[in-house]
């Protein structure tokens, strides 16, 4: 499915709860209940306006690889728009259970200044090099409220990120290409905060972070932030809005990808939330 359907897809959810406000009308203020719902699903959008990203693979024949700064290097894309995907389901109201979905597709495509080494080819200088990055990023977690009352939810969590993570450089005549790839899955704990400023209004704020080194493999740390509000137009509907920081720092030692990746994303996220 094309990059634009799945936009069109995540913004549903905002437009039908939108025109449903003119034949419903919000009834938090007489249910007593700022967190009634034992489940959400959540679409939106994830507008990436600022990125940095360098990494570096080596080859059995040509060592240590270039560190390529993919932005000046090779003009790769540092804004996109990409569909997210949330979703959780309380056991009860100290536990739940989270999972999200995302995906980071960047290309870029220069006249090389430098001479590159990337895996086990070297690309010289003043050719044109065709290059793309897909990141994919699965998270499961278990949250705890360890205080939930009826305006303040604090909860803490612990689950798995797991990072699919994809470089390829070809040559754009199509000679050559080469790829390096690796699957991450690593643990992480984070911290959650709803503030119901109003029965309407819910502050929130987000962070999940790890350090993972497994037998000398795979090292990394990562750490997410999230701040923003969501606006409850139905008792079972809202929209939301919020600032996001992503940092990945990760090597790795396998057949497919002897390297190094650093990438940080800042970007705003709109969604429409379901609640049951």
């Amino acid at each position: 499915m094309k990059l634009q359907k799945l936009l069109q897809l995540a913004c549903l959810p905002i437009l039908l709860g939108t025109t449903l406000t003119s034949t419903e009308a919000f009834s938090a203020e007489t249910d007593g209940k700022n967190f009634p719902d034992r489940g959400m699903i959540q679409l939106g959008a994830l507008f990436v306006f600022d990125s940095d990203t360098s990494f570096s693979a080596g080859g059995a024949k040509t060592g240590i690889g270039t560190t390529i700064d993919f932005e000046n290097d090779l003009d790769g894309d540092s804004t996109i728009t990409t569909p997210s995907f949330e979703t959780y389901y309380r056991f009860n109201s100290r536990h739940r259970l989270e999972l999200a979905v995302f995906q980071l597709e960047r290309d870029g495509s220069r006249v090389i200044t430098r001479e590159i080494t990337f895996r086990d080819r070297t690309f010289s200088r003043s050719i044109q090099i065709d290059s793309s990055i897909n990141n994919d990023i699965y998270k499961l977690a278990y949250a705890y409220s360890f205080y939930h009352a009826d305006r303040v939810e604090l909860a803490i969590s612990a689950g798995f990120n797991v990072l699919d993570y994809e470089v390829r450089l070809a040559s754009s005549a199509g000679d050559f290409a080469e790829t390096a790839s690796t699957t991450a899955p690593m643990p992480v704990f984070g911290f959650r905060m709803d503030y119901a400023v109003t029965p309407r209004l819910t502050a929130r704020f987000r962070t999940d972070s790890f350090y993972f080194d497994f037998e000398d493999k795979i090292r990394g740390s990562l750490l997410e932030l999230q701040v923003g509000a969501g606006y409850r137009l139905l008792r079972n509907f809202s929209v939301g809005a919020s600032l996001s920081r992503l940092a990945i720092a990760v090597d790795v030692d396998d057949d497919d990808f002897k390297g190094r990746v650093d990438d940080l994303y800042r970007g705003t996220r709109i969604y429409g939330s379901f609640y049951f």
